[in-house]
Order: C-alpha cells, then sequence, then structure tokens
C-alpha cells in the first residue's frame, strides 16, 4: 500500500481512540491472547507460521531451519513466566500515558516486534509498528493473530511499512507518538530524535563478545559459543564477534570449530550478501599474510581465527570471529574502553570471567551478561542498552529526563 500523511494520520488518530478498549481489556484476557499467539508462532506446524515462513525466511535471508531457530530463541523470551512477570509489573507501578507508542522496526532479526510490543500492550498502550520495507512480513502477522484472539486488540494496534526518513510523510506519526521506539542505524535513529525531540528512545547498532578463563574446558562451552556466534547468522546486536580467552586458544579455536561445523548442518547459513563473503575473505587472507593459524572450514561454515592483537573489531558477519588470548583478563576494560556504549552483551565462562561482569556493565555499557549458549536468548525482563522496557514507557511524551536503567544484575 502506498501510504499519505493523511491516510497514516487516520491511523495515528484510529490508535488513541482504539486505547479505550485496549485499557478495558481484562489483564487475564490480554495475557492469553498473547500467550496463545506467542505458541502458534513457535510452532512452525501453525497455521500462522505456514502462512509466513517461505516469504520470511527469503526476506530475512535465512534459511528455514535458520529462521526456526531465531523465533524460538526470540519468541522464547516473551512467553510464560516472563511474560505474566512483566504484566505484574506493569501493574504495580505508575500508569503510562496513552498516547499512541510508534516502533521503527529493524530488518536484521525476525520477531523483533515482540520485543517492544509485550511491554506496551502490558502499560496498555495503543502501538504503531513501523516494520522496515525490506521484512514487511511478521509485524503484520503479529498483529492479526492478536487480534483474533483479542477482537478489543484491533483498534489498538497496526502495522505498517513505507519507506523511512520521508519527513513529509512521518510528520503526522510523530506528531501523535508519546514515544517513539527506532531500532537500526545511528544516523536514522538521530534524523528521528531532530524530527521528534523527547519522544525518541534509540537501540542503535551494537555487538557482543565472549570472554572465557583460563580453568574452563573449551569442550564444555564451543557449542554454547557457536550458538551465539550463528544464531541470525551473526547478524542480532548479541551475536559474538570476538572471544577473549585466558586459556588455550588453540584448543578453543578447534573445539568451536567442530560445533560450527554441526550448526551450518543443523541451521544452515541464509544467501550470503557479496559484499560480507569479500569482508571474510579479506580476514583469511590477511590471517594468512601474518602467520595465523588457517581457519579450518569453508566460508559457509564459518571462519576461525586467532588473533595475538587483542584490538576489538566488530565481525564482517557469516559466523566470523576472532578468538583473542588475553592471560590476563583484567586487562579487558582497557583493551575494550574504546567501544564503550557500543557493546551490548558478553558471554561469561568461568568465575573469572564472571567476576567481571560489573565491571563490562558499569564501565562500558553492556546490558546483558550470560553463559555462552544463552546469551541470544534474553527474556521480557532484559534491560535492552540499559533501558528499563516498562519505565521508559511511562515517561510522558517529549521528556527530556535521562532515561530509565537498571542496576547490576550479574550471575
Amino acid at each position: 500500500m502506498m501510504w499519505t500523511a493523511d491516510a497514516l494520520a487516520q491511523v495515528m488518530a484510529g490508535l488513541q481512540a482504539g486505547g479505550a478498549a485496549l485499557r478495558s481489556l481484562p489483564a487475564e484476557d490480554l495475557l492469553a491472547a498473547w500467550a496463545g499467539t506467542v505458541e502458534a508462532f513457535l510452532d512452525p506446524a501453525s497455521e500462522e507460521r505456514r502462512a509466513l515462513d517461505p516469504a520470511l525466511a527469503r526476506t530475512c535471508r535465512l534459511s528455514p531451519e535458520g529462521l526456526d531457530a531465531g523465533l524460538a530463541a526470540v519468541l522464547g523470551g516473551v512467553r510464560g513466566e516472563p511474560a505474566a512477570a512483566l504484566f505484574a509489573a506493569a501493574v504495580a507501578g505508575r500508569p503510562a500515558p496513552e498516547e499512541p507508542v510508534v516502533v521503527v522496526l529493524a530488518s536484521n532479526l525476525p520477531g523483533l516486534a515482540v520485543q517492544p510490543l509485550l511491554p506496551a500492550l502490558a502499560l496498555r498502550r495503543p502501538v504503531l509498528l513501523k516494520s522496515p520495507s525490506a521484512e514487511p512480513l511478521f509485524a503484520p502477522a503479529l498483529v492479526a493473530a492478536l487480534s483474533r484472539r483479542a477482537p478489543r486488540l484491533g483498534g489498538a494496534l497496526a502495522a505498517v511499512d513505507w519507506p523511512g526518513g520521508d519527513v513529509v510523510l512521518e510528520a503526522p506519526v510523530l506528531a501523535a507518538a508519546g514515544t517513539v521506539l527506532a531500532y537500526g542505524e545511528a544516523s536514522a535513529i538521530t534524523d528521528l530524535e531532530r524530527r521528534a525531540p523527547g519522544k525518541v528512545v534509540g537501540y542503535g547498532p551494537k555487538t557482543s563478545l565472549a570472554v572465557v578463563g583460563a580453568e574452563v574446558d573449551p569442550e564444555e562451552i564451543a557449542e554454547g559459543l557457536a550458538r551465539d556466534i550463528a544464531l541470525f547468522d551473526q547478524r542480532g546486536c548479541l551475536s559474538i564477534a570476538a572471544i577473549y580467552t585466558a586459556g588455550d586458544s588453540g584448543a578453543l579455536a578447534s573445539r568451536l570449530e567442530d560445533a560450527l561445523a554441526d550448526l551450518a548442518r543443523r541451521w544452515p547459513p541464509g544467501p550470503a550478501e557479496p559484499a560480507a563473503v569479500a569482508s571474510v575473505q579479506q580476514i583469511r587472507l590477511e590471517a594468512e599474510m601474518r602467520g595465523l593459524r588457517p581457519p579450518g572450514l569453508p566460508v559457509s561454515a564459518g571462519t576461525v581465527v586467532i588473533d595475538p592483537d587483542p584490538t576489538f573489531r566488530p565481525s564482517p558477519g557469516l559466523r566470523t570471529v576472532r578468538i583473542h588470548p588475553l592471560a590476563e583478563l583484567a586487562r579487558l576494560h582497557g583493551v575494550l574502553v574504546p567501544w564503550r556504549g557500543r557493546l551490548q552483551g558478553a558471554a561469561l565462562a568461568g568465575g573469572e570471567a564472571w567476576r567481571l561482569c560489573p565491571e563490562l556493565e558499569a564501565g562500558l555499557g553492556i546490558s546483558r551478561c550470560a553463559a555462552p549458549g544463552a546469551l541470544q536468548a534474553p527474556d521480557a525482563r532484559w534491560h535492552n542498552g540499559g533501558i528499563d522496557p516498562l519505565e521508559v514507557l511511562r515517561r510522558p511524551g517529549g521528556s527530556t529526563g535521562p532515561l530509565p536503567e537498571r542496576s547490576s544484575r550479574c550471575g
């Protein structure tokens, strides 16, 4: 559909009006509709998934198996007890504004819409989900499924897509929004902040790493590390790009390659972009020219490089990771300081690694510490970027105060 500014203004007015029905919906009915929808989207054999999967896998550039694994990770965190706990916390706190929430989604992860939508619904705020042009499928399917299970939601939810950055088209949307949650590139978020001052909460691009203590057996963590590298074909903010180890880097590299090879069979990679392939080939060539251990896998399965230079460098994707030997893990903070504010998560293995968690959070802005294999599976209570998902939606529109953050919850 080709949207106009007038049509989008009508959508926003409809959402504002539909908020009354949303607020009248009993919490148990809303939570039941949410639970039923999430379970349906978790089941590859459900009507919803059968209608969605083939096209969604193509638009997300994931294999069918990779899509299934990715949706399981995202949706698994917003079901059951975590969702119920978020609803309970929403009821216990102060009321939220009634203006609609606009969520500007990114295209790198399938199913991302559930993460901002759940707290907004828990606070009874109407929501417009703005899908990226590259992936316009999941959000409308989610909204339709929720509305079938709870018809009173129909007037309070909308999922649309239009080319982002159109000042005229987006003016009525930003004017009517109470809060704008924006995922994506920093430049796009900055532009939205300029046009909707005080309303925008940005979740820009970030990356993640792993830290392994000297006492840890590589065999015990390789599968988990591989999962946190391969999930979403390494396109998420919680995807591991580098591993710092105080142990045997060669043994870790060998075990990790075995685990990545296994995942390449179980979760085949999706179609690779030529630019990403070229970047990975460059990393492999650089390793060869420096006399480093040659990667033992084909490019399609993943690339593991042991790099004695501890400097953190982001991954080009395609399941590519650098292992950095670091005998004194206490040095890690100094190594990562240039990346302060651009790191999202850390997979930690071993007591020495876990003792670094408070410093990683407070000093570098890391918002999630988890065991290998669990990093990419946060639940609904996760404070993405350190931001409380409920409190940020309780702020009045136009507020310029600091964003609500959480205290450290390591371990």
